[in-house]
């Protein structure tokens, strides 16, 4: 994770040479780090342009948007053609699924859920680097990663041959829970509806599929 600040200051970089400022916001807005958007509450920061997706609908159906300031849709109007645009632009049914996930947002308080909520998931989790094969957990709210390493030290990866990543969130699913794994990393990114309770299976399941893991090493000679 960028260190505090590295936004704001990368933001005064572009604004001081008049380069637009883009804030990818495809997974980070509508709620899954506890604000509609994260640029600004989060950050600190009003970029040019944010680019969001995915929560926009909860994935329900596919949407994307982009988002642009009152500098950049000036300069639009004044040439008076925006000469750009897809077959599916405005489509009302997805539209319409995004009006209404917005509008359940709202009404539920998924937002501050996530707040109140997010930071119980983070400690949870950060409590499994007592794990030898544990290197880091990093994240926010209900956007986090765990990552495996051989040596913690050194935070020297596993061989691609060894799979880590893959064996752990298989020994997760057969235990009931899903996790993305992407190479060394097992990524979560549960439902805004997250509770508690359902934190407490997350973090039990992935220390058991751990430490399950950890003993097959053993056994195959693989050293950690």
């Amino acid at each position: 994770m960028a260190p505090d600040g590295y936004h704001r200051r990368a933001l005064e970089v572009c604004r001081r040479h008049d380069i637009l400022y883009v804030s990818d916001e495809v997974v980070t807005a509508f709620g899954r780090l506890g604000h509609m958007f994260a640029s600004e509450r989060m950050f600190g920061i009003i970029p040019d342009i944010i680019v969001t997706a995915k929560g926009i609908t909860s994935g329900y159906i596919p949407l994307g948007a982009t988002l642009f300031s009152d500098r950049i849709s000036r300069a639009i109007i004044d040439d008076g053609v925006f000469a750009h645009g897809f077959t599916y632009s405005g489509h009302p049914v997805a539209c319409a699924a995004g009006l209404k996930n917005i509008e359940i947002i709202e009404r539920e308080n998924l937002c501050g859920h996530v707040r109140e909520t997010g930071p119980y998931f983070e400690q949870s989790l950060a409590n499994l680097e007592d794990l030898d094969i544990v290197g880091d957990v990093r994240g926010r709210c209900y956007m986090l990663a765990v990552e495996f390493v051989c040596d913690k030290a050194t935070k020297q990866n596993f061989d691609k041959s060894v799979e880590i990543g893959r064996r752990v969130a298989l020994e997760a699913y057969r235990r009931g829970l899903i996790a993305r794994n992407v190479g060394d990393f097992i990524i979560l990114s549960p439902p805004l509806t997250l509770t508690k309770e359902q934190v407490d299976f997350v973090a039990d399941t992935l220390r058991v599929s751990v430490l399950k893991v950890m003993d097959e090493l053993k056994n195959e000679a693989v050293a950690f």
